[in-house]
Order: structure tokens, then sequence, then C-alpha cells
């Protein structure tokens, strides 16, 4: 599957991600699914849902609520609704997210993407 454009997820040639099962703009009432990935890059984003991203390959740190984790390869870290989440990769991490309900189609965040120096 090729990427595909995904509102609130980076996209583009600075780095990849694509969608499993969509969102709707109208909301969803299950899950939506996206897989991603980060190159000594950090992302940095608040949901009106829960977020949860499964580590696939690499090492990906994440700041939320005045807590940061590192988690590896086959770990989960779960960004609660309405948190803002920073994520980063200081060599390379791809990830599945996975997104909590969103009946009512509440917007997110986006704070942006950026290229991280050699001190992450």
């Amino acid at each position: 599957m090729p990427p595909v454009v995904f509102p609130g997820r980076p996209s583009g040639s600075a780095t990849r991600s694509r969608v499993l099962v969509p969102p709707s703009d109208a909301g969803w009432a299950g899950i939506v699914m996206t897989e991603w990935e980060l190159t000594a890059q950090e992302w940095i984003d608040e949901h009106p849902h829960d977020e949860f991203n499964y580590v696939l390959e690499g090492t990906l740190v994440v700041e939320c609520d005045g807590e940061t984790v590192e988690v590896g390869a086959g770990q989960v870290v779960q960004v609660p609704a309405g948190s803002r989440g920073r994520y980063r990769a200081p060599r390379h991490a791809r990830m599945l997210a996975v997104y909590g309900p969103n009946p009512d189609g509440a917007r997110s965040t986006i704070v942006g993407l950026r290229a991280l120096d050699d001190s992450g």
C-alpha cells in the first residue's frame, strides 16, 4: 500500500505514513490505524482521543504530561485523550498508531514535525 495523506499524521518526503483503517472527517465509532515512521525527527500533536503507538522497529521517546518514556520494538506507549504528545526518534522508529473512537469528529492540534540535531 502506498503512503496516504492522513490529517494529523506526518506525510510527504520528510517522513512516511500510511493509513490502514481510515478516519472520517465526521468522526469514527471504532478505531483508526496508521503506520508511520520518524528518522532523526520529532512530531508533536494533541488529540481528542486516546492514541497508542506500538513500536515495530527502532526506539521511540515519548513525552506526555510531564513524563518521558523510551520504548523499543515490541513495546507500546499511550498518550491519553487531550494530552500533548512529543514523539522523538533520535535515529529511526517505525510505529503502528491506533486512535481511539472520535464519534464527534473533534479536531486534533498539530504542532508539527522537525528534524533533530545530534543532541536529539
